[in-house]
């Protein structure tokens, strides 16, 4: 088990626009994922809360970021425990393409497979093919190249 501090708070006057750019900083200073979810609040305001997952030593990093881009004027944050896969980029080979993967995997199982973004999307452009189509033949060769199986734990 790994532990990072959740940070989170409410925002419901800023232009929305903005959050792209708040995001951008959160995660140049190494913030390990930010996101913002919709929420009601009193009177029936509209709003965002911002979270960010961080370790520690970046707490406070994080927290002038949010102060400073944000109209925030109060932040929460704790330490949560979560866990993690095993996690490894590998290169498969597409139509003659060198195109990449993250191999996923939890107690040795594999657990997940999927194909890097940036690289389907650019195979996409290239050749005028789908990019959905990439994603599914990345993922079949690497079942096929590196001989994976899913398996589920009991």
């Amino acid at each position: 088990m790994d532990v990072l501090w959740q940070v989170e708070t409410n925002i419901d006057d800023m232009n929305p626009q903005n959050m792209e750019y708040v995001f951008s900083r959160i995660l140049e200073a190494h913030a390990n994922d930010v996101w913002a979810v919709p929420v009601m609040m009193k009177k029936g305001r509209m709003a965002s809360m911002l979270c960010v997952l961080c370790t520690e030593e970046r707490l406070d990093t994080i927290l002038e970021i949010v102060f400073s881009e944000t109209t925030s004027v109060g932040a929460r944050y704790f330490p949560v425990q979560r866990a993690i896969c095993d996690r490894e980029i590998k290169t498969v080979l597409v139509d003659g393409a060198e195109l990449h993967c993250k191999i996923c995997s939890y107690k040795g199982c594999i657990t997940n497979i999927s194909a890097e973004y940036d690289d389907c999307r650019a195979a996409a452009v290239r050749t005028g093919k789908p990019i959905k189509e990439w994603q599914r033949k990345v993922k079949e060769e690497a079942y096929a190249q590196y001989g994976y199986t899913i398996s589920k734990q009991d």
